[in-house]
């Protein structure tokens, strides 16, 4: 009886172990899975040629501009007219491409503009460039500029270019060419080995090509803009290459420690914070990346560049705590800017003439 106890237990064990690793691992993937699917989350439920009720999100509220993109189309909202039991009911400013009526599915667009690119959502000349990295060849947006100092914009996870639409007519105006570039995984660029995002430790290898690219065509200095993920992969570039004439970093809800996000989202989805511990150590082991090394606050001293930090206090994605512990341990670098409403890399959008001064006075302070 006793043998069968202790086989019993064992079988148990087994099983629990088992499946403290399994959910471990299918919450690892949610962070290091690239996914490209498009989500459309939102009931178009009325619209009446200058206003639009929707239902189905949970930030459709939020104060500012916004975009509304479909499959097939794409909208301008501003002010929000009501909002109550689930039902938003916003101003439509221009309805800019597609048929906008009852019962389109659409999400919530922080970038504005949709998938377009900046001749089609702006109309700013551009090039569709190509940059050379470890993997092969990336390809990349430039706009173009007379400035001797280029932008290098990295965008977020599971997003591209088109994140940084909302930024490229305040650089065009100061003659400063945009370079807005592809990095590992993202669709229609090389993947990596394992196919897995690597939170920046592998993916800054793609603004060092894009940095290369930028002094080949002629610039003297770059300034590095990161959004969420991408906040994470640019100041990982600045730590790697310390040699390279990097002027600036711009950071938009950065991922400064992917310690806070990861228990984030294991608190919003009701996962006890020791399987998160559990997720962690396995994207460490699925990816051979060091969660220590990619936290950027452990390692604030070693930055030199200033560094303009876009935080907003709606963020339910990634924490601010980080940066503003960043801001505070690097106060002789970091001009630190603060929102309410805008949500993950919203700030603009709640705000956009103060984040365009805010902008526009940091590059205009870096040395020629």
């Amino acid at each position: 009886m006793k043998r069968v106890m202790v086989w019993i237990l064992g079988i148990v064990l087994v099983l629990a172990v088992a499946g403290v690793g399994g959910a471990g691992w299918y919450y690892s993937g949610m962070v290091i899975d690239p996914s490209h699917g498009g989500s459309y989350p939102l009931s178009v439920v009325a619209y009446d040629g200058s206003r639009v009720t929707l239902t189905g999100g949970n930030d459709t509220a939020a104060p500012g501009v916004y975009g509304l993109t479909w499959r097939d189309g794409n909208a301008t909202l501003g002010r929000v007219i009501s909002s109550s039991g689930g039902s938003v009911v916003r101003e439509v400013v221009k309805v800019r491409r597609g048929i906008l009526r009852p019962g389109v599915r659409a999400y919530f667009d922080r970038w504005v503009w949709g998938h377009e690119d900046p001749r089609s959502a702006l109309d700013l000349p551009y090039s569709t460039v190509s940059i050379r990295s470890t993997l092969g060849e990336f390809p990349a947006w430039l706009t173009h500029g007379t400035s001797k100092t280029w932008v290098i914009a990295v965008h977020g996870r599971n997003a591209n270019p088109s994140e940084a639409l909302r930024f490229m007519p305040l650089f065009h105006s100061l003659g400063l060419p945009v370079l807005a570039i592809k990095y590992r995984n993202d669709e229609g660029a090389p993947a990596s080995e394992d196919g897995k995002f690597h939170l920046g430790a592998t993916e800054w290898e793609e603004v060092a090509a894009a940095i290369a690219y930028a002094r080949g065509q002629g610039a003297t200095g770059v300034v590095l803009y990161g959004f969420s993920m991408g906040g994470g992969i640019v100041p990982m570039a600045a730590r790697m290459l310390p040699g390279e004439p990097i002027k600036g970093l711009i950071l938009d809800s950065p991922v400064l420690d992917w310690n806070a996000p990861i228990d984030l989202g294991a608190r919003q989805q009701g996962v006890p914070l020791w399987l998160a511990s559990v997720a962690k150590f396995i994207v460490e082991r699925r990816t051979g990346v060091s969660l220590d090394d990619l936290d950027h606050v452990r390692h604030a001293n070693e930055f030199k560049q200033p560094i303009l930090l876009f935080v907003d206090d709606s963020d339910t994605s990634v924490p601010v705590a980080p940066s503003l512990r960043f801001a505070q341990l690097r106060p002789d670098l970091v001009t630190l800017v603060q929102t309410r409403g805008g949500g993950h890399v919203g700030s603009w959008n709640v705000d956009r003439t103060g984040y365009e001064r805010a902008l526009r006075e940091f590059v205009t302070r870096l040395p020629a």
